[in-house]
């Protein structure tokens, strides 16, 4: 019940944001358009970045130790549900690419540029299921829709489950939670390392 309360949240969420961010603000810095080489250069970081294949080996690892009791083969476990969560990410970039390059959508999260940090948190949740199209305007973000489409489809082949249409929508559901932490974090990243620096200098000033 906590899931599907959760679930439901973030679709409302979700949905939201396709409804109305479209024109709740204008597109902050008037990009250029994406070139097909800055398109593949952001795929292979994204998705062959030893860096962030760390962070999903790290999140695997983290899964695993509080579901230890549900692991009927506990040798094996692990390295399924990496190889697994690798598959599904590895899938998801590469359709995100393809059908980006496709529909020459800009899939670049940018900061808002907005004061206050009420503005700025609901600028983030709105524009998170967002994408520039190629009129250089606000649309879903239909590639990364399709992305996550297909990661979940890979994914539950490679655990031999099939795909049934609850299993989609929660799947989606979730998946879809990690559009707003990626919102989230480009927007606040510049002032949460500010936070750390300070934070950082005060202790060595106390250390002296």
């Amino acid at each position: 019940m906590r899931c599907e309360r959760v679930t439901r949240h973030i679709t409302l969420l979700f949905a939201c944001g396709v409804l109305q961010a479209q024109t709740a603000a204008p597109v902050p810095q008037d990009p250029d358009p994406q070139t097909l080489q800055e398109r593949w250069d952001g795929y292979l970081n994204r998705t062959y970045n030893w860096k962030k294949i760390g962070i999903v080996t790290a999140e695997t690892l983290f899964d695993q130790t509080f579901q230890l009791s549900k692991c009927g083969r506990p040798p094996y476990c692990f390295p399924h549900e990496l190889g697994g969560a690798l598959t599904r990410r590895t899938t998801r970039t590469t359709i995100e690419f393809g059908m980006g390059a496709l529909l020459h959508e800009d899939l670049r999260r940018r900061p808002s540029g907005l004061h206050g940090f009420r503005r700025r948190l609901t600028y983030a949740f709105l524009h998170a299921p967002l994408a520039i199209g190629s009129d250089g305007k606000w649309e879903p973000a239909y590639s990364r829709f399709a992305g996550t489409m297909g990661s979940l489809a890979v994914y539950s082949a490679w655990n031999g489950r099939p795909l049934t249409a609850s299993r989609l929508g929660e799947g989606f559901g979730w998946a879809s939670s990690s559009y707003f932490q990626d919102a989230l974090w480009t927007e606040f990243e510049p002032d949460l390392k500010r936070l750390g620096r300070h934070f950082s200098d005060k202790l060595r000033h106390r250390q002296k």
